[in-house]
């Protein structure tokens, strides 16, 4: 718990000014993915920097784990003492800790090969290869699964639009991922328009949160356990 205690302190300083996070957070993603970029060039494959067990690929998670550590921020303070499943901002917090481990272990790549070699199976007409249906099916089940609960995000309506735009960006990303002829630049397109999204969903969350720590809400008190008796 004492590193989700620090992640939890972590999102609560960031949010305290939100919209100044959420710049810095976008300047720091450009200019790192500008660095992979030109790093990638110099060694030949302007995508090498972005690929799996790469710095895109550890960015990529932890921008992921604090977007996870900031939804349950969110959740610990609005509905404390209530399992993550309960709300919106902790089942989001689930999701893009599911999202996270993905993107570091590739679950989606080895399944899908699995899948491919092993069983046989084929991609749907139009999808490139089974990785990119599994990804979809995951962004759409978490799409179903949130949406009955998304009437919490109504408390934060200035959330509303930083959120509208990672999913905007996100939708994008995975797209090109699908269903675009794949070439070196599109899959360093696909990782740009991906940190982007993680840009702006992080900074969606730290509205909420910065909302919630407004409202006075704290994260519930822990339980001491009673005095023995003398």
């Amino acid at each position: 718990m004492v590193l989700a205690d620090r992640a939890d302190g972590l999102a609560a300083r960031l949010a305290e000014r939100p919209w100044r996070s959420l710049g810095l957070v976008l300047a720091l993603n450009a200019s790192l993915a500008a660095c992979f970029l030109a790093g990638g060039l110099a060694l030949g494959d302007q995508a090498g920097l972005f690929r799996e067990a790469t710095p895109g690929t550890f960015l990529s998670c932890a921008a992921l784990l604090l977007i996870a550590a900031t939804a349950r921020a969110v959740h610990l303070r609005e509905l404390p003492g209530e399992p993550l499943r309960r709300g919106f901002f902790g089942l989001a917090a689930v999701a893009f800790a599911v999202f996270a481990f993905d993107e570091i272990t590739q679950g989606a790549t080895f399944l899908g090969g699995l899948l491919h070699h092993e069983a046989g199976l084929r991609p749907a007409e139009g999808f490139h290869d089974l990785e990119a249906v599994l990804l979809t099916l995951l962004f759409a089940t978490t799409a179903l699964i949130l949406l009955p609960r998304s009437l919490a995000l109504l408390r934060h309506p200035h959330a509303l639009a930083p959120l509208a735009a990672g999913v905007a960006l996100g939708a994008a990303s995975q797209t090109l991922d699908s269903f675009a002829p794949p070439t070196r630049w599109e899959f360093v397109a696909e990782e740009m328009l991906k940190l982007g999204a993680e840009a702006m969903l992080l900074g969606a969350f730290l509205v909420a949160l910065n909302g919630a720590l407004r409202a006075g809400a704290g994260p519930p008190a822990r339980k001491l356990p009673p005095e023995p008796r003398r």
